[in-house]
């Protein structure tokens, strides 16, 4: 992870390809207008070319082990067959609308899922893949007219037992405009946070197929950096400072080609040297047109009959203008114009051939695009989980809010009065972050970095300093934990000490004790009573929010009954005494604020408000809980948070069990509630290293824990305060 090293205010022709013309991908208006850019890379292409052997740098041409597909022993078995992935872009709005009439039925818990066929894993895979389209939000009605083809592809790879393949045409370098648009020559905040979103991607297909999936990433500035005066040595430097940054961030899934990749050409293997690299780069563009542009190819009548390309030449001119706005002077706008009109025209021809080259190399790969589009052929993404209009991290900057809330724009647009220019270890601007007392502790030199999907961690600058956690503000890291959870404070000395650990716990708030006192261990206690809860064991966990369990008798106000109420914390506090190894005990949070940010079409926040829920638990007590609204307002900010305990049967686990029952709504809810909880854009998949300490908001957030290996001494503390 780059840490921040200061905060600064904001200063102001060997194959005939005649069969092979693409189609210039249909885009909006709105596409039009939007700063999203891949070069043309995104065009869409219909070919029936074989499939040519591609390899990443590394080990992307691996032959992978085949091996058996693993039951997902976490959906509840649907008795009328209903994917285990929630698909609610084919449903219509007016379906949820009628879902009172679909009443959740009980389920007694004692059948596991059938073993799904591949057509299931295949669906799942294309369920995954529909959460990340641009559409997915918003227009449910709009076809996806690539779903076929991906679901062919996708079928391929299962069948064989190997990895989902994806290609994305993008990241070329960072806009030639370094003056008002972006930070620097360098990758940034923005595209650490975007290698991080596809990473994810992988890991969400990862977990409905075991074997997962690859992203290829095919940088496409050797196509257009000689025309927007970029030098080639600067493509270089960013492709490489990319790919340093996917291994340091460990983004595994995500790999690399180059030019000579979709060329077939023999050269230097993995890794190559900067001058091989500029060496060969003119004559692998070159080449690259010869043999994918087709013959005759006339860019203005292309533009003058295709309405598509002719919004696209539209949208390379209005980016252009701020682009090349820093390179010449121009006397007048007219005179501007008529240069982004010729640099518009060659990255079109340009683009042509590139993405020629795509489609005839890498057919056996569904088609990811940054663009806008009439995904016939592809798939449109945001490679940013942003607020507000798409723009990619090459042509702007990355801004967070306190809350972890992320919008991009033109770095000469962030407002220096309200925040601050974070920069990273090696003294580069990195982003933006809003300015807050909550990041100013007195006396101590310390770095706040933001984690994906959502929390912050906060160590000292340099490793070497050990401050320690006696003299932690804790009313802060609890405001904090409140805008965005989880907190984490790594490279403190004194947090396993119990008398510290103990005395802080009173200074983020009021203490909330329990049977067995303040402080719990939480580790195997190899307790074999069924009776027993989950946490004190070794098997996985149902996401909840702590305190449901805990019950006490209050007379409710409205009708003057005496009822059962739980008595939830406002905080769940925890250090690491033994952490378990890296992916094993992990510590999931899921964040009410990106699960309603994410909430895909046709479901809204509304709806969902609407909904009550029961439980029953197999514990030795016989207290039924009803009525139980889904969604509640933070008692501080007012925002919606997700209340909700997860469905855990009896063949999921040893112990003590639940049933959840959606009381005034139909089945699809669990469904939904589940697929968005674990969603990798909504969940941070945490693992505590050593004398960590950690503080989670227990309203805004849900959280659980994976299994652990039995023998590995696995033990938090943890305290509720309030």
């Amino acid at each position: 992870m780059i840490s921040q090293a200061d905060t600064h205010p904001v200063s102001h022709p060997s194959a005939d390809v005649e069969s092979q013309l693409l189609k210039i991908p249909e885009i909006s208006t709105e596409a039009a207008e939007s700063d999203i850019s891949e070069y043309d890379s995104s065009s869409e292409c219909e070919t029936n070319s074989t499939t040519s052997s591609i390899e990443s740098d590394s080990d992307a041409s691996e032959k992978l082990v085949k091996v058996n597909h693993k039951v997902a022993a976490d959906v509840e078995p649907n008795v009328t067959s209903t994917p285990a992935t929630v698909q609610p872009e084919q449903a219509q709005p007016e379906e949820v609308a009628k879902s009172d009439e679909d009443i959740d039925v009980a389920y007694d818990g004692t059948r596991p899922p059938i073993p799904r066929s591949v057509a299931d894993i295949c669906e799942d895979i294309l369920g995954v893949l529909a959460r990340y389209r641009l559409t997915h939000q918003s227009d449910t009605s709009k076809v996806w007219g690539a779903k076929a083809k991906f679901l062919a592809q996708v079928e391929r790879c299962v069948v064989r037992a190997e990895p989902v393949l994806m290609s994305l045409p993008a990241f070329p370098f960072k806009s030639p405009n370094k003056k008002t648009k972006v930070l620097g020559t360098l990758p940034d905040k923005a595209e650490e946070v975007a290698l991080s979103h596809l990473e994810g991607l992988c890991l969400a297909i990862k977990d409905v197929y075991e074997l997962g999936a690859n992203i290829f990433i095919v940088s496409d500035g050797l196509m257009y950096s000689d025309i927007l005066g970029v030098s080639d040595l600067e493509v270089w430097r960013y492709g490489q400072a990319l790919r340093k940054m996917a291994r340091d961030h460990k983004c595994d899934h995500v790999k690399f080609l180059r030019l000579r990749n979709l060329l077939g050409t023999e050269g230097p293997t993995e890794p190559i040297t900067e001058e091989e690299y500029l060496r060969d780069a003119p004559q692998f563009r070159n080449d690259l047109l010869a043999r994918y542009l087709p013959k005759n190819f006339d860019v203005d009548a292309q533009i003058a009959k295709d309405a598509s390309t002719t919004l696209t030449y539209r949208g390379y001119i209005k980016f252009l203008e701020t682009d090349l706005a820093t390179q010449g002077e121009w006397e007048t706008k007219a005179q501007m114009k008529k240069q982004c009109e010729v640099v518009a025209k060659k990255m079109i021809v340009r683009g042509k051939a590139f993405a020629a080259s795509i489609a005839k190399n890498l057919t056996e790969h569904v088609r990811l695009s940054i663009h806008p589009s009439t995904e016939q052929n592809k798939l449109s993404m945001s490679i940013i989980p942003q607020i507000g209009r798409s723009v990619t991290p090459w042509h702007g900057a990355l801004i967070r809010a306190v809350d972890g809330s992320i919008t991009m724009g033109h770095a000469s647009s962030v407002p220096a009065l309200t925040h601050d220019l974070i920069f990273d270890k090696e003294g580069r601007p990195s982003y933006f972050r809003e300015r807050s007392d909550l990041f100013n502790w007195p006396g101590m030199d310390i770095d706040f970095n933001y984690l994906y999907p959502t929390g912050i961690i906060i160590t000292p600058r340099d490793p070497k300093t050990k401050y320690s956690f006696h003299d932690v503000h804790m009313p802060k890291v609890r405001a904090l934990s409140e805008a965005c959870s989880p907190v984490v404070l790594r490279g403190f000395t004194d947090t396993t000490d119990e008398h510290v650990f103990e005395a802080k716990a009173h200074e983020c708030g009021t203490v909330q004790p329990w049977t067995f006192g303040i402080r719990q261990s939480v580790k195997d206690s190899m307790n074999p009573d069924p009776k027993a809860s989950t946490v004190t064991s070794t098997e996985a966990m149902p996401m909840h929010y702590d305190g449901f369990f805990f019950l006490k008798k209050e007379i409710d106000p409205a009708d003057g009954v005496e009822k059962l109420v739980s008595k939830v914390p406002r905080f769940q506090y925890f250090t690491a005494i033994t952490p378990s190894p890296p992916g094993d005990g992990m510590t999931l949070f899921a964040s009410s604020q990106l699960f309603f940010q994410h909430l895909p079409a046709p479901y809204t926040l509304p709806d969902l408000e609407r909904l009550k829920w029961d439980c029953k638990h197999s514990s030795n007590w016989n207290n039924h809980l009803q009525d139980l609204p889904l969604v509640t307002p933070h008692p501080i900010n007012g925002k919606p948070c997700v209340r909700w305990h997860e469905p855990w049967y009896q063949w999921m686990t040893k112990f003590s069990t639940n049933e959840i029952r959606i009381s005034n709504g139909g089945r699809h809810y669990k469904d939904l509630i589940r697929e968005m909880l674990y969603d990798r854009r909504v969940c941070l998949y945490f693992n505590f290293e050593q004398a960590d300490i950690l503080v989670a908001d227990n309203i805004s957030m849900m959280h659980t824990r994976s299994a652990f290996t039995p023998g590995t001494g696995r033990e938090l503390w943890r305290i509720h305060i309030n």
